[in-house]
């Protein structure tokens, strides 16, 4: 068959394809005779590669195949009706085809030179695993299912597919081209589509056997961020919105809208930012992020890097409340896999939550037995109370695991006494009368309490009360409540001791992450126990407690600040009828360096010589203005 007839039935990509797979095959063989491979290797490879030529045609195509394939045979017999002048032509051109036949045979030998360079080149390149970190039995701590982070997914093994299915149709992704498979948020149909949204992902190095990645913001983007910036001190969220209007994808302001909206009671406008946000983010990753695999890292002190985090913080939260507990989970392990060294946003707080709400709880004991040597998780209260917990749910009475279990929580409950009668409140148990329970865990232990703990004591609580409110879990409880009741009264000492080992950990203040988790949670017991340290400072909802180690690929343009504190009740009257005034710009201007109350006079006299009185409507309509005529 001739290259023309090939290309008329299976298209010139395929010529172009199997081209190159023969010139790569004939490298091949070329390389295994010097690797002194058999001819039976190299034939079973070629053998693979006619298989992948042929691909599913349509139907037209196949209609239309008899058609193609008679007028194709008759092209071929006037190819092969040769007269004999045209032999004659064809010999006088054989010096032209030696010719093509040594260009060939150069360009093979080029590729031959080529694939060794690849080959030595690669054989020093460090292989870079895409396959899930595995340890531990095969556990991996990061990996997450794609599927999953659907939350329509849950909602639909939960409920069935008739109650989500008139949601999801909303949710349908449009029949374009320049749509692209996403797996974080499904746009729904209003959307924009992300064209050129200034945002960019590039791979800036390797940490071990994971890859580090960096958000790059171009020009334009830089320009917008800098007119955002204004909005934001203008306290006006329409300027906000002006932004929003002309850059739909300004990841910012789109945080910035979200947390007015939540301020504002509107939940649902602010979990559709958080998605607007996502997809922005998930439009521009490079091409090797991969969200499955849980080694892809983007470091927190890099500025540009943490709109995702603060997105993929809200869009936890917004989940879970909408009960889809497992996707929270899976956004959980994705949030901590882009920086689990560090944890800024402190996931190990809440990971604990979500795992036994979705009843994961193989999961949450093999990720304490692996991170807890290391890392020490023991300390933290959830771990101490949501381990025992799922190591009831996975137990049976009476065997070695329920009583691992029942002396975990007890070391616990004496480690943090503070937090029982909290817990017990919330889950509606009433325990004021019963005095040997207030006697070791009473208020007076509360007050004792660090304020560190505490704040990490009323997050747990104001998160986690619900999996302790079942029947069985609080009788289990109880049980060991008052096996430490005991050991108080006949122990007082180790009782006394384990409760000073619990609050000697958290003395001082909490860390920045702590604190960047509180404030971003909704819990307000939580908030109210921040140091004054943080709340005396301004908290910026699209960038909470920045690191002191902040890396900026580029600053903010400062703007000079008018200073009016000191100037006066005038200068500040005038101010609020003219923006642009300044006195200290006019104290700077005069040549003899004088300010004061001249300059201020000066400045009135200027604005009174300059306002100009709207003239009064008229009721006649005489001396009226003729109406202005077009030019001719």
């Amino acid at each position: 068959m001739s290259s023309r007839v090939f290309k008329k039935r299976y298209g010139r990509n395929e010529l172009e394809d199997l081209e190159q797979k023969i010139a790569f095959s004939s490298a091949a063989k070329s390389l295994s005779s010097n690797l002194n491979l058999s001819g039976d290797e190299i034939e079973s490879e070629d053998e693979h590669i006619p298989s992948q030529v042929c691909k599913k045609q349509n139907l037209f195509a196949l209609a239309l195949e008899t058609e193609e394939a008679s007028a194709e045979e008759a092209n071929i017999e006037e190819e092969v009706d040769i007269q004999p002048e045209q032999i004659v032509s064809s010999n006088s051109s054989k010096p032209s085809r030696k010719k093509k036949n040594k260009k060939k045979k150069s360009k093979q030998k080029e590729v031959e030179e080529n694939i060794d360079e690849l080959l030595s080149a690669t054989s020093q390149l460090k292989p870079v695993n895409n396959e899930p970190s595995v340890s531990l039995n095969g556990f991996n701590p990061l990996g997450i299912q794609l599927k999953s982070l659907n939350p329509e997914y849950e909602m639909k093994k939960k409920f069935g597919q008739k109650v989500v299915s008139s949601n999801e149709t909303s949710r349908r992704r449009p029949h374009q081209t320049h749509r692209r498979t996403t797996h974080m948020v499904t746009p729904a149909q209003g959307w924009h589509p992300v064209t050129k949204s200034g945002l960019a992902m590039t791979l800036v190095g390797q940490d071990g056997d994971s890859q580090v990645f960096q958000i790059e913001h171009n020009s334009e983007y830089q320009r917008v961020q800098q007119t955002f910036w204004d909005a934001v001190d203008s306290m006006a969220p329409e300027n906000l919105t002006a932004v929003l209007r002309l850059h739909p994808y300004h990841i910012d302001t789109l945080l910035q809208l979200s947390e007015v909206c939540r301020m504002s009671e509107d939940p649902q406008m602010a979990a559709e930012l958080i998605e607007r946000t996502l997809y922005a983010y998930e439009t521009t990753f490079h091409p090797l992020f991969n969200l499955s695999t849980g080694k892809c890292r983007l470091k927190y002190t890099n500025w540009e890097n943490r709109g995702i985090f603060l997105a993929l913080f809200r869009h936890i939260m917004n989940v879970g409340n909408r009960g889809c507990y497992r996707t929270s989970l899976e956004y959980c392990k994705l949030l901590l896999g882009l920086d689990p060294d560090v944890d800024p946003l402190c996931v190990l707080l809440m990971i604990d939550f979500y795992a036994l709400r979705s009843e994961e709880f193989s999961y949450l004991l093999q990720l304490y037995q692996l991170w807890n040597p290391a890392r020490n998780l023991r300390i933290l209260p959830n771990f101490a109370f949501s381990v025992p917990l799922a190591m009831f749910h996975t137990s049976q009475p009476d065997t070695a695991e329920r009583n691992a279990a029942n002396s975990m929580l007890q070391e616990s409950l004496m480690m943090f006494p503070g937090i029982l009668q909290p817990l017990l409140d919330a889950c509606a148990v009433d325990t004021q009368e019963d005095k040997v329970i207030n006697k070791h865990f009473g208020a007076s232990l509360q007050y004792r309490q660090p304020a560190s703990l505490k704040q990490l004591v009323h997050l747990y609580v104001g998160r986690a009360s619900s999996c302790w409110k079942a029947p069985e879990c609080i009788a289990w409880l109880e049980e060991n409540v008052s096996t430490c009741c005991n050991i108080g009264d006949s122990e007082p000492k180790r009782f006394e001791e384990l409760t000073n080992r619990g609050h000697g950990l958290f003395k001082g203040l909490a860390p920045q992450n702590v604190c960047r988790h509180l404030i971003l949670t909704d819990i307000k017991e939580a908030v109210a126990d921040l140091p004054a340290e943080v709340t005396s400072t301004a908290v910026l909802s699209y960038d909470p407690l920045p690191p002191f180690d902040t890396i900026r690929s580029y600053e903010r343009q400062q703007r000079r600040q008018r200073q009016i504190s000191n100037q006066g009740f005038l200068s500040a009257f005038l101010n609020s009828l003219m923006p642009n005034f300044d006195v200290n710009a006019m104290a700077e201007d005069r040549p003899d360096g004088a300010g004061g109350g001249a300059n201020l006079i000066d400045a009135v006299r200027d604005m009174l010589r300059n306002i100009e009185l709207a003239p009064p409507e008229r009721d006649d309509g005489e001396d009226e203005a003729p109406p202005p005529q077009d030019w001719d």
